[in-house]
């Protein structure tokens, strides 16, 4: 099955403030980019209304867009605010059920999208890679925002079917830096859609790894 390009990765239009700090050495976003042993700390969440958990590094809590929003009120700008509010709410809009997920600590957002089953190949991770581009390209043309892919892969085996891309996204106007790691997951019958936006590049495979289908 083809993918369904009416779904694609909502990119936010707001980066973390410089005064956003990670507070400790052993903060979970530090330890992602040296971990070489694969060991990981954090705790599962049920998505209520699926058959599935994700783990998330400590920190991470649930949170409704409304309580979102009282959080970004402190960070961003009131136009940076509606758009990125507008980007949420198109993403619980989508069919499926919408998780919020947010890291005061180090002001990392992690969202996840439930989707209609897609059995997707390398050639739709390649199309949908291009297409992320495009809208990347078109949404620096009326923002101060520069998106540079850091990488992209398509990995599967009988179980498991994931497409994972990394853009690193720059204010020139504003000296900001933020980073976009997104996931198309397909697992016993199941697709998922992952967004994750952090001040620093992360590698966050190991969380991915430990989802429960």
């Amino acid at each position: 099955m083809k993918i369904n390009y009416g779904f694609l990765f909502g990119i936010t239009l707001f980066l973390i403030s410089c005064s956003t700090v990670i507070k400790e050495a052993n903060n979970w976003i530090e330890k992602s980019s040296s971990n070489t042993s694969g060991y990981i700390t954090g705790k599962y969440f049920l998505l209520e209304n699926e058959s599935a958990k994700v783990f998330l590094p400590e920190g991470f809590q649930q949170y409704t867009i409304e309580k979102y929003r009282t959080i970004l009120d402190s960070l961003v700008t009131k136009n940076n605010i509606q758009n990125e509010i507008r980007r949420l709410e198109n993403m619980r809009d989508m069919d499926g059920s919408f998780y919020l997920f947010f890291d005061p600590d180090s002001g990392s957002t992690y969202t996840i999208n439930t989707l209609p089953y897609i059995n997707f190949n390398r050639n739709d991770a390649k199309s949908l890679l291009s297409i992320i581009k495009q809208n990347n390209d078109k949404l620096s043309l009326v923002t101060d925002l520069n998106f540079k892919k850091l990488t992209a892969t398509y990995s599967k085996n009988k179980n498991f079917t994931m497409f994972r891309s990394i853009f690193q996204i720059d204010n020139f106007k504003t000296d900001l830096r933020g980073f976009n790691t997104s996931y198309i997951i397909s697992a016993n019958k199941q697709t998922f859609m992952i967004n994750l936006t952090t001040p620093i590049q992360v590698n966050f495979d190991p969380y991915i790894e430990k989802m429960k289908f």
